[in-house]
């Protein structure tokens, strides 16, 4: 026992001070509409190839293997698990791939030295210095279908990088399979991914790989949502790692519905301190998130699982994923106290000091103003500017060439619009603020949805209207405003 915490000790020092880089976190995908998402993955590396692991260990005490489930000849690994979405007529808007692991050599372990002049042996790892630079092409196989050959794009392979994780040479790539799904004849089912790269054997910290898919599909019955995915390979360590969320608007009024979706390597189940908190704006300070299964200060603890339950409709369904978290979760939201009404930010903190861990894949996804869903949808006719833009010759052009929206009791031209309220009181709070503020506000009522559009300035010529736009974007109380162009031939 004392010659493990000795040997882990060792190896977390030499961690620690090891410089890591990574690439940062940025937006990949943005979708808006009534639907809802969902999230299925499993590991690639285990004890045994095809049966569970439930034993509460670390990962990089075991011999690792490949996971391979499919008894196929053309494949050195797979894992399986299942999607099943109770939807009829399913339409799936945009399905994402990623996989990622720890991949320094192909096979790893151990080799015992002699100190000279010392009473003691130290153990080194080492590998057979055999790699692949082809990571990013791996197998997919749909239900009821053979496999078809995925060629992914890289987001990171420290590999490539003498400098960076060299103890571990982690990797992460994904791919965009929605028109694959789009053109499955079954889309639930049992969906299997095969010839994942990673390190067999031991290796420093252990190894660790898995997959994720990650799909978005569209129900009339469901409330207007704003879905972003972000990648990237972060060393979540000595300092947080925070991601903001924007382009989007809050429901005015209700409780508003969030989820978060996670994919991660090296959360050790008996290693604590990591946690995962989103910002509560009102008072500054963070609210972790947690469950059951993720506990407050052990969120990141080589589990995959949905809201509060383990995801057990996989192949195999192990309690203890040895290094690969995913997740899905929702966010405590109650009172509002994280995401407010008409609110257009959302912040989150990834943290630890002990349990170091490596992010790759992020997803965001929350209930928007109906409103905001439509200015979306109908890029033609309504243009949304951002106080951190200014109009130029090609966005006036922009303005010139939207489609026109008929209002019959509108006059002709090109509107600037503040906000748009389905209820009619907090239409009148806005116009009532705008009016103390020195404006003079006017409105009309669109009869096609009954909401209410609160605005400041009307011109044939857009732009006087864009003049007024940016004198009014030098004031912090404009978050977003809307030109919309009415009663025009189109």
């Amino acid at each position: 026992m004392y010659r493990h915490l000795l040997r882990f000790s060792i190896f977390f020092i030499s961690f620690v001070l090891t410089a890591q880089q990574g690439v940062p976190f940025n937006s990949n995908k943005q979708v808006y509409l009534k639907g809802n998402s969902a999230l299925i993955g499993n590991n690639i590396v285990s004890k045994h190839a095809t049966k569970p692991y439930n034993e509460n260990a670390f990962n990089d005490v075991l011999k690792l293997k490949y996971i391979d489930i499919d008894d196929n000849e053309n494949t050195f690994s797979s894992s399986q698990a299942s999607l099943h979405i109770q939807k009829k007529n399913l339409k799936i808007k945009y399905a994402t791939l990623y996989w990622s692991a720890i991949y320094k050599y192909d096979e790893g372990f151990t080799k015992t030295i002699d100190i000279k002049n010392k009473k003691f042996r130290k153990i080194v790892y080492q590998g057979n210095n055999t790699r692949s630079n082809n990571v990013n092409t791996i197998l997919l196989k749909t239900p009821n279908s053979e496999y078809k050959t995925i060629q992914g794009q890289t987001i990171y392979d420290s590999f490539t990088n003498e400098d960076a994780f060299e103890d571990i040479k982690p990797y992460v790539c994904y791919a965009d399979v929605t028109s694959i799904l789009q053109n499955s004849e079954q889309i639930n089912g049992a969906y299997t991914v095969a010839n994942i790269r990673a390190t067999q054997g031991l290796i420093s910290g252990g190894s660790a790989g898995g997959w994720l898919l990650y799909v978005i599909y569209e129900d009339d019955e469901a409330t207007p949502k704003y879905f972003t995915t972000y990648n990237g390979f972060q060393d979540v360590f000595k300092d947080p790692i925070d991601i903001v969320f924007k382009n989007f608007k809050s429901p005015e009024v209700g409780e508003i519905k969030t989820s978060f979706i996670i994919g991660a390597l090296e959360g050790d189940q008996k290693l604590k301190t990591d946690h995962c908190a989103f910002f509560n704006e009102a008072n500054q300070t963070y609210i972790p998130l947690y469950n059951r299964f993720r506990p407050k200060l052990n969120f990141f603890n080589s589990t995959i699982t949905i809201n509060d339950s383990l995801f057990k409709n996989r192949l195999p369904n192990s309690k203890n994923t040895l290094g690969f978290d995913l997740l899905k979760i929702k966010i405590p939201n109650k009172n509002n106290s994280i995401i407010s009404n008409n609110s257009n930010y959302a912040k989150v903190r990834f943290k630890t000091k002990a349990d170091r861990f490596y992010l790759f894949f992020v997803a965001f996804e929350t209930e928007i103003n109906p409103i905001f869903l439509e200015a979306k949808e109908n890029k033609t006719s309504i243009l949304v500017v951002n106080q951190d833009t200014s109009l130029n010759d090609a966005d006036l052009a922009k303005i010139k060439a939207l489609k026109s929206i008929s209002i019959p009791s509108v006059e002709k031209g090109y509107y600037l619009v503040t906000n748009v309220f389905s209820v009619e009181d907090n239409a009148n709070k806005w116009m009532v603020f705008l009016k103390k503020n020195g404006h003079v506000p006017l409105s009309y009522v669109n009869p096609k949805n009954g909401w209410t559009y609160i605005y400041l300035k009307s011109d044939l010529d857009p732009s006087i209207v864009s003049q007024t736009r940016d004198d009014l974007l030098k004031l912090d109380y404009f978050k977003d405003i809307w030109i919309l162009k009415i009663n025009f031939p189109n």
